[in-house]
C-alpha cells in the first residue's frame, strides 16, 4: 500500500560537538554543555523551536502491525493527544527554562514577563497548543501570558508545509533532491540500518535472536519513492519501522511498566538503537535541500526576523513538530544526538535553541546553536530539573560556526536561513495580513 505523507550535568566551560556528514552512522559525540556565555559576551535574546510533548500514538503511526503477534498496549489518552504524564514533563521543562533565562538575564526572577520579554507561539493542533500552555505554566506560573496560535485546527504555514498559501510542489525537483541527499534513495537508508531493524523485529516478536521459529525480514521489503503535485509517496522499510519505533519510545517515556514496553522485550539500549529508524523518515521528507526549504519556508524567515529585528521579544518559544526541527538543522548544516535517542531524532518535548550574543567590546553579534531536551529516563521518571540537574544540553556546530565556542556571526547564520526567491517573514505577514486570525 502506498502511504502519502502530506507535506505537511552542567559544566564550567562550553564544550562542543563536531558536526558530521548528514548520513554518517554515528552522530556527534554528546558532551553536557553549559549555556553560560564566555567572558566578554552578553546574552540578548533566545529563540527555541520546541517539539510538542509526549502524546499517545497517532492513528497511522504503527506501520508494523502485521509483524507484531501480540496486542499493543491500550493508552488511556486519545490518539495524538498529550498525556497527563507528558503535560507534567513539559511543566518541568518550563521550570528549567525559567531558571536558565533568569540566569542569562533574559527574564526577571520575580516579575511576570510582558510581551517585550516573552512570546509563545504554537501550531494550531491541540497537542501543540497544550504543549505551549504547559511550558508557559512552568516558565511563568500565575502570569497572564497567553499562548498565541491560529484558530484551533486551522493550517499554519509556519509549521505545516502544505498549508493554504504554500508554493506549488515540484515532485520532480523533490525526487532529485532526496535521491542526491540520501545517495540513492530510501533503499540505501534501509540497507544502512539493517541492524537497527533486526532489533525492532526482535522486539516485535517476529524474529527470534536464535534465528529459529518465527522470522521476518522487514529490510527485504522493496522501497519505492514517488512524487506528484500533492507530495511524496513512500513504501518500504522506512514507512514500516519509523512510526513503530516512535511508539515504542513513547511507551517508555510514558512510564509504562517494562513488561508492557515492547512486550517486555525492549530496554533503553534497544530503544536508543531503533530511535534512528524514526529519524530516517525525515531524511526523505524534510532534510534534503528542496524538502528542507519547503518544510521551513515560513519558519526560517520567522526565526531570522526574531534574531535580527530591533524590538523582538527577549524570549520566543515556537512550539511545533519534529519535522520542523529536522528541516532547520539540515538548512543549518548540523547534526544532533541527545542521549537515549538516535542521531537526528528530535526528542519529545525538546527544543532547538538560537542564543543571540553580543561581543561587548566590538558590538558584533553572534548566534550559538544548542539543543536541550529531557532524556527518556528523565521524562519517564519525571525528574525535577534545575541548573544543577539540567536536561541534556548539546552545543551544535552549524556550517557557519567558528572558534572554540562554535559561534556563527548573526549575518552568517541569517544567510543559512535565506535562499533565492524567499521573502522575509514580515513581508509575508504584510502580504497576507498574517496574525489577524490569531487566538490566545
Amino acid at each position: 500500500m502506498v502511504i502519502f505523507r502530506t507535506l505537511a550535568a552542567f559544566i564550567t566551560c562550553v564544550v562542543t560537538s563536531l558536526a558530521v556528514p548528514a548520513l554518517a552512522e554515528n552522530g556527534p559525540v554528546f558532551r553536557q554543555a553549559d549555556l553560560t556565555p564566555a567572558d566578554g559576551y552578553r546574552v540578548d535574546r533566545v529563540v527555541i523551536v520546541y517539539r510538542h510533548g509526549l502524546r499517545a500514538p497517532l492513528d497511522t503511526e504503527i506501520g508494523a502491525l502485521e509483524y507484531s503477534k501480540e496486542p499493543w498496549p491500550v493508552w488511556a489518552t486519545a490518539n495524538a493527544e498529550l498525556t497527563p504524564h507528558g503535560r507534567e514533563a513539559l511543566r518541568l521543562m518550563g521550570q528549567y527554562d525559567r531558571a536558565l533565562f533568569n540566569k542569562l538575564g533574559l527574564l526577571q526572577p520575580t516579575n511576570c514577563p510582558d510581551s517585550d520579554d516573552l512570546l509563545i507561539y504554537s501550531d494550531s493542533d491541540s497537542r501543540s497548543i497544550g504543549s505551549g500552555n504547559e511550558l508557559r505554566e512552568g516558565l511563568a506560573p500565575g502570569c497572564q501570558i497567553m499562548v498565541q496560535h491560529k484558530e484551533a485546527g486551522a493550517p499554519d504555514l509556519t509549521f505545516t508545509a502544505n498549508a493554504p498559501g504554500a508554493a506549488p510542489f515540484d515532485g520532480n525537483a523533490a525526487l532529485r533532491s532526496i535521491n542526491s541527499y540520501t545517495h540513492g534513495g530510501p533503499g540505501v537508508l534501509a540497507a544502512q540500518t539493517r541492524e537497527q531493524t533486526r532489533i525492532l523485529e526482535e522486539i516485535l516478536g517476529c524474529r527470534q535472536p536464535s534465528g529459529s521459529d518465527q522470522e521476518c525480514d522487514i529490510s527485504a521489503v522493496p522501497s519505492q519513492l514517488s512524487a506528484d503535485e500533492h507530495g511524496i509517496g513512500l513504501t518500504g522499510p522506512i514507512m514500516i519501522t519509523s512510526g513503530t519505533a516512535e511508539v515504542l519510545l513513547l511507551e517508555y517515556a510514558e512510564g509504562m511498566p517494562m513488561s508492557e514496553v515492547g512486550w517486555g522485550r525492549a530496554d533503553l539500549a534497544k530503544l536508543t538503537a531503533i530511535s534512528r529508524l524514526h529519524a530516517l523518515l525525515f531524511d526523505i521528507f524534510d532534510r534534503s535541500p528542496y524538502m528542507a526549504r519547503r518544510t521551513a519556508a515560513e519558519m526560517a524567515p520567522r526565526i531570522r526576523a526574531l534574531l535580527t529585528g530591533s524590538d523582538e521579544p527577549k524570549v520566543t518559544l515556537l512550539v511545533g513538530h519534529d519535522n520542523n526541527i529536522a528541516a532547520l538543522t539540515s538548512l543549518l548544516g548540523t547534526s544532533f544526538q541527545i542521549p537515549s535517542y538516535g542521531r537526528d531524532d528530535p526528542p519529545v518535548g525538546g527544543g532547538l535553541g538560537f542564543l543571540l550574543l553580543t561581543d561587548t567590546s566590538s558590538g558584533k553579534q553572534f548566534v550559538q546553536l544548542f539543543y536541550h531536551a529531557q532524556t527518556l529516563d528523565q521524562m519517564r521518571d519525571l525528574t525535577s530539573l534545575s541548573l544543577k540537574s539540567p536536561p541534556a544540553t548539546q552545543i551544535l556546530s552549524p556550517k557557519c560556526a567558528k572558534g572554540p565556542e562554535h559561534l556563527c556571526s548573526l549575518d552568517d547564520l541569517a544567510g543559512l536561513l535565506t535562499w533565492p526567491g524567499q521573502r522575509s517573514f514580515h513581508e509575508r505577514a504584510n502580504a497576507k495580513e498574517a496574525g489577524s486570525d490569531l487566538q490566545s
